[in-house]
């Protein structure tokens, strides 16, 4: 069974990364040498925002499947991706893996069953929330530093830790990264999610990565060089202990750049929290120096949805037989993710030709793949947000089936032309398409209410679940 190196980047646009040659101001040679001797995914595609697309990937389901159709989650929220869902950690630790998150979780934190210790991870060492301080760890002025290990003989444990304040994150990822593999037993199948704060927002990076200081694109340099440094030295460590030989890197951003002076689509259309090209195509790479885990070589116009990774990953790891065997259970069904194994010995044979983007019933907009068009609903530029108490359809009333717009999308990437009037008969064979998906969705995750006063606690500046007062495993905490 190989190791499976999962590395998710934060933010990084079209234009944020050399290989794709969508802007001439950024330099990755590491990524760019890793993509270029791997298979280059150019039709890899996420959902808009960060939740969403982490949620796909742990769940292989589609964000309207989960209640996550329109934005992030929030802090002080009963938020959180249903324990319900069987998640991705959980079944490859059934194949005999260790499995382990370095960085961001941003999948909820309402009750101790969100976290990730408690969700197929061995051990999780970074955030809970969508970001933090770079150097201070601190967001919403509270403290998101944490270590979370779950093992027979301690059982589950979270600590905050308080004595990394002031040490730039991505040294501590990359002490977290050396520990994990060093102490690691080579003969046993690894699963490192890596979900990189690099290169979400406050950009800031140490003065030794800078190379230029005249424009904002050189901080976004800066921190490309630092996350180059920490992925290089990952593969090290690899190296080091003889597993990088039976590893497999999966590489992509989770979404889009956002709109910035730092950031980069480059010739894409459209920025993160949109589901134009420059929202929702993203980076993304296989890699592996094992011909045997992967043979197949180059770039491939395939459509790969974040979803996919999640039956891609269990099919590489030993398939569902251990979780059946061991749980008695049967795998799930309602999935919406696609095994891509394939495209590791063929770059050519497709396993989709259709992506349900996303259906947002707040902004009523959707956004659909078929073939070589893509077909959009609603106002695009919609602005509204979600409201606690307002009533949201969640059938054919969730979208504007007044606006519609329809791309050949591999011939016109910058979505330039607008073709619906020419393919009317395209147009409704796409539209019940999505009508039909509609009946996919469940309430929204954004109206659950606020938690008011009992969290963050004034006397604990810490992040932490909400109902730790009445929780018995308050005595497995302690601070710094």
């Amino acid at each position: 069974k190989p190791h499976i190196l999962y590395v998710v980047m934060d933010d990084q646009g079209y234009g944020d990364i050399g290989y794709t040659q969508q802007s001439n101001d950024i330099k990755t040679p590491f990524l760019d040498s890793l993509a270029a001797e791997g298979m280059i995914l150019n039709r890899h595609y996420s959902a808009w925002l960060c939740t969403p697309t982490r949620a796909s990937i742990m769940s292989g389901k589609y964000p309207i499947d989960l209640g996550i159709q329109h934005d992030v989650f929030s802090t002080n929220t009963d938020e959180c991706l249903n324990e319900k869902e069987l998640l991705l950690p959980e079944v490859v630790r059934h194949n005999g893996y260790a499995t382990h998150l370095v960085g961001k979780w941003h999948l909820g934190y309402a009750r101790w069953s969100c976290m990730p210790c408690k969700r197929g991870f061995d051990s999780a060492y970074g955030y809970v929330n969508g970001k933090t301080g770079y150097t201070d760890h601190i967001v919403g002025n509270y403290y998101d530093f944490y270590d979370c290990q779950t093992t027979k003989k301690d059982g589950f444990t979270w600590n905050i830790l308080t004595q990394d304040a002031g040490i730039y994150s991505l040294y501590l990822y990359n002490r977290r990264v050396k520990q994990i593999i060093e102490n690691h037993d080579p003969e046993q199948p690894l699963f490192l999610y890596l979900a990189m704060q690099s290169v979400h927002s406050s950009y800031y990076a140490p003065e030794k990565y800078y190379t230029c200081h005249d424009t904002k694109r050189c901080t976004m340099q800066a921190m490309l060089n630092a996350a180059e440094d920490l992925l290089q030295d990952t593969m090290g460590y690899f190296q080091k202990a003889g597993m990088w030989n039976n590893t497999l890197m999966v590489y992509h951003a989770d979404n889009g750049a956002p709109h910035s002076d730092y950031t980069s689509n480059g010739f894409l259309n459209g920025y993160k929290s949109s589901l134009w090209e420059g929202g929702v195509r993203t980076v993304g790479f296989l890699y592996s120096v094992n011909e045997t885990i992967q043979s197949a070589k180059g770039q491939t116009d395939c459509y790969v949805h974040v979803s996919d990774w999640y039956r891609t990953i269990i099919t590489a790891s030993g398939g569902w037989d251990a979780y059946v065997k061991t749980t008695g259970l049967s795998p799930p069904t309602e999935l919406d993710s696609i095994d891509q194994t394939g495209l590791l010995s063929d770059n050519s044979t497709c396993a989709r030709d259709q992506i349900m983007l996303h259906i947002d019933p707040v902004k009523r907009v959707a956004g659909y793949f078929k073939g070589k068009y893509k077909l959009l609903i609603g106002d695009q530029d919609s602005k509204a947000s979600c409201e606690k108490n307002k009533f949201y359809p969640l059938d054919v009333g969730s979208i504007d089936l007044h606006i519609i717009q329809l791309f050949d999308i591999y011939a016109d990437p910058y979505e330039e032309w607008d073709i619906s009037d020419e393919h009317l008969d395209i147009v409704e064979e796409l539209k019940k398409d999505v009508i039909e998906y509609l009946s996919h969705q469940v309430p929204l995750q954004c109206q659950l209410p606020t938690v008011d006063g009992s969290y963050p606690n004034s006397k604990v500046p810490y992040y932490l679940p909400f109902n730790f007062r009445n929780t018995p495993e308050l005595t497995n905490i302690y601070h710094g």
